[in-house]
């Protein structure tokens, strides 16, 4: 018998278990993928390195800058576990020629396929174990930025050593792999490499080694090695290996919130679907109780047949989370390996948690069967009893229509039932604003302050300018060059101030801390120029600003007083002001302008920045970019504050891929709930449209009144979502930018037409017309159903 009564139910009630196990493949779609993601994403990072066998301290030496410190540091350290060693021989982007390419601006490397130290992957992820002679493989995100591809042709010339390689395809470097590094590695066959290292001048000046250290004890390396550190050239431990891929991470961040909102809206539509066709079971509840059966039984019942919807839903589902995970995540950073070995295994786990979700639900919304009666089943669920008004809203009193009535009387009258479809609404919209605000902001010049930056109107990149600041009396050439652009511009009718930095790794000491720490200096600045979040502007030479990171690190505050050691000797600085930057780790100190320092020592530099002093507005900035590409051909890249800021941060385009497929995701999502939801009140209003039908109600004003609902609810969730769209902005994103080492919350760029008028207009859209085109259910529907 009770077999019988399921068979009957679920053929009888075709369009609503259809519409339940919808909403159980989706839920289960969106939770097994998005958990899946989830893992991937928090362990992305670790795993990539474990997979490249990435080193825990990574240090470059040049051979015209190399001492015997070195070896000997290495030779007799004790917490080095392995070491390991590649041969390279440093480029710059003059270096590497071909058709119509432009390497990126930064430091390149040369090594052999001989010396390789660490794993590295090729495009369908395997490692890569040896290269042809004549064939060049080279990381990835710098063959996109060259606008190369495979089977192209590059020339490398050093030193009168010219040599023509084909490029064989991308390969992905985790340790110098990162954007931030601006560093591009070129992987070429031992015997080409060989004609290259062999002459002796190049590998005096040209030369190098990267040196790659194991140790289960960080701490007792660097005292070990301590007096070999000066002589590096460049240091990474695997902190800082992980933090270069800072912005990468900021895509899977975003991902991260992209999941655990489907998440959420996968259960408040399963339980609101459960509960809603539960509570249309009055008359069969009715009917059995009437025919001597027990509240256990009926309860029993109840829970068989939506455990069988679930498992063919959640078996459906989990089938379909796969492919979707896999389109989640393929908007995800190139850099990184994202990955879950265990996939599988937890998908099945999330489609399990899915099922007992949903028993769970039903078993709590059956309980109501044991205050039903059989003359629930004879009085349709009413009792004929009611201690208050339906609805705050009186048809005589109100101005609206009597169709529009209708519609915003149904969602006054039935709260729980529109807050639901709200909820929905408002988490689809809040997706979007997020990503809208924070795509703007990675795209915008406002970033610039964060990174510790003066901000300008353009920054030239390029050519060799910066190595020949990089002596004994470099300063001196640096403001010389400055003047000297100055007064080009200005014959060129361009008034504009020029400014440059420079940054050194140098050691800071405050009583028993010691670490190295990155420190700028402008020139052609004023400190006034930069921003400072507590403290005063450093004011003199022996005045310093430093981030609050570094400063934790030092355990020093404002006004106390650390040393630096430079080539020159140690000097002590007063601390003044805390600034914050997003450059290496958060961890960085400011110097005075006019403070001495040998520029012998430096470790690099940032473009030449220009500021112009009549303030132009963007059609006449664009002309005079063009003109400055004219008056210096020699310089690679010329770019706008904005432009430098999205190359840096390098993944805007990545999250605007993100964005333009969430935008995809929330229409079908909008119109799928709209259309899946409307079906269910079409099931239940059936009398009530029968009897609207039989008093004369055209077809048209029908669909009008439910496409009303529809628009009502979409309006209310459109208002909410754009007042809480910042702060749930701040809430999600802020903690990703404070990683990178912003102290402050974020200032977010908004692009008003998006933010206020397409997005809104894409989810009323969306939800207006997938209610109207499924209202036209209901001409099946005829005045004599009532």
């Amino acid at each position: 018998m009770y077999l019988n009564i399921l068979k009957k139910d679920l053929k009888r009630k075709k369009a609503m278990n259809v519409i339940l196990l919808t909403f159980i493949i989706l839920a289960t779609m969106f939770v097994s993928s998005s958990v899946n993601n989830i893992v991937s994403v928090t362990s992305a990072l670790d795993n990539y390195l474990d997979m490249a066998d990435a080193p825990d301290y990574f240090a470059a030496t040049m051979n015209k800058a190399s001492s015997e410190n070195i070896e000997k540091a290495l030779s007799t350290a004790e917490a080095i576990d392995s070491l390991s060693k590649e041969k390279i021989i440093y480029m710059s982007q003059s270096n590497i020629k071909g058709d119509n390419i432009t390497m990126p601006v930064g430091t390149h490397i040369l090594q052999s396929n001989r010396d390789m130290s660490i794993n590295y992957f090729l495009d369908d992820n395997t490692i890569l174990h040896g290269v042809e002679k004549g064939f060049v493989y080279i990381i990835e995100s710098s063959m996109e930025k060259a606008g190369l591809k495979k089977g192209d042709i590059i020339t490398i010339e050093i030193e009168g050593i010219s040599k023509d390689f084909t490029v064989a395809g991308s390969i992905k470097d985790a340790v110098l792999g990162s954007g931030q590094l601006s560093m591009t590695r070129y992987i070429i066959n031992e015997e080409d490499f060989e004609e290259y290292i062999s002459v002796e001048k190049l590998d005096k000046y040209y030369g190098g080694e990267l040196i790659y250290i194991k140790t289960s004890d960080i701490d007792k390396l660097l005292g070990e090695i301590a007096d070999a550190e000066e002589s590096f050239v460049f240091i990474m431990d695997k902190a800082m290996i992980k933090f270069t891929y800072i912005f990468d991470m900021i895509v899977t961040g975003i991902l991260l919130v992209v999941s655990l909102i489907l998440i959420a809206i996968a259960f408040v539509v399963l339980r609101f679907t459960i509960t809603f066709t539960l509570s249309e079971e009055f008359r069969e509840i009715g009917v059995m109780k009437a025919i001597g059966i027990g509240n256990f039984k009926i309860r029993g019942l109840y829970l068989v047949k939506y455990s069988g919807l679930s498992v063919i839903g959640a078996v459906i589902g989990l089938a379909l989370s796969f492919p979707f995970g896999e389109m989640l995540m393929s908007v995800s950073s190139k850099s990184v390996i994202l990955g879950n070995e265990n996939a599988f295994f937890v998908n099945i786990i999330c489609s399990l948690l899915v099922v007992a979700v949903i028993l769970l639900f039903c078993f709590g919304c059956t309980g109501k069967v044991k205050k039903m009666t059989p003359i629930d089943a004879i009085r349709n669920g009413q009792t004929g009893e009611r201690f208050r008004k339906k609805s705050i809203m009186s048809l005589g009193k109100s101005k609206l229509g009597a169709t529009a009535f209708l519609a915003a009387n149904d969602i006054v009258s039935s709260p729980k039932r529109f807050t639901i479809i709200t909820i929905t609404f408002i988490l689809c919209l809040s997706l979007l604003l997020m990503l809208s605000a924070t795509v703007s902001t990675l795209k915008s010049d406002s970033l610039i302050g964060t990174f510790g930056l003066a901000h300008c109107d353009v920054v030239i990149n390029g050519g060799e300018t910066i190595m020949e600041f990089m002596v004994d009396g470099g300063r001196e050439k640096m403001t010389e060059y400055l003047d000297d652009m100055e007064q080009k511009l200005a014959e060129n009718e361009i008034p504009a101030k020029c400014i440059q930095e420079l940054w050194f790794y140098l050691t800071v000491t405050h009583g028993e801390n010691s670490c190295k720490i990155n420190t700028y200096q402008g020139t052609g600045t004023t400190m006034d120029m930069y921003e400072y979040t507590a403290g005063t502007a450093p004011q003199s030479c022996n005045e310093i600003a430093i981030t609050r990171i570094a400063a934790e690190s030092l355990n020093a505050n404002i006004g106390d007083t650390i040393t630096i050691k430079t080539i020159d000797g140690e000097k002590d600085y007063i601390i003044t002001a805390f600034f914050q930057s997003m450059n290496t780790q958060g961890s960085t100190i400011r110097l005075y302008t006019d403070e001495y320092i040998n520029y012998a020592q430096s470790a690099g530099g940032i473009g030449t920045q220009i500021i112009f002093t009549d303030s132009p507005d963007e059609e006449k900035t664009a002309l005079r970019i063009e003109k400055i590409k004219e008056l210096y051909p020699e310089f690679t890249e010329v770019l706008t504050c904005s432009e430098w800021v999205q190359k840096n941060v390098g993944v805007s385009d990545t999250l605007d891929s993100v964005k333009q497929l969430v935008a995809i995701l929330t229409v079908v999502l909008t119109a799928l709930i709209t259309v899946l939801m409307e079906r269910s009140f079409i099931a239940k209003e059936q009398g009530e449209i029968a009897l609207l039908k039989a008093i004369g109600t055209r077809n048209g004003r029908i669909y009008d009144y439910h496409a009303l609902r529809f628009l009502f609810v979409g309006t209310i969730a459109v208002i909410i979502g754009e007042i809480f769209a910042m702060p749930l902005t701040h809430l999600c994103i802020d903690p990703i930018f404070r990683m990178m080492g912003m102290e402050l919350a974020v200032d977010y760029v908004i692009d008003p037409v998006e933010m206020y008028l397409i997005f809104p207009v894409i989810i009323l859209a969306t939800t207006t017309v997938s209610a109207f085109l499924t209202s036209l259910y209901t001409r099946k529907i005829k005045s004599s159903d009532t």
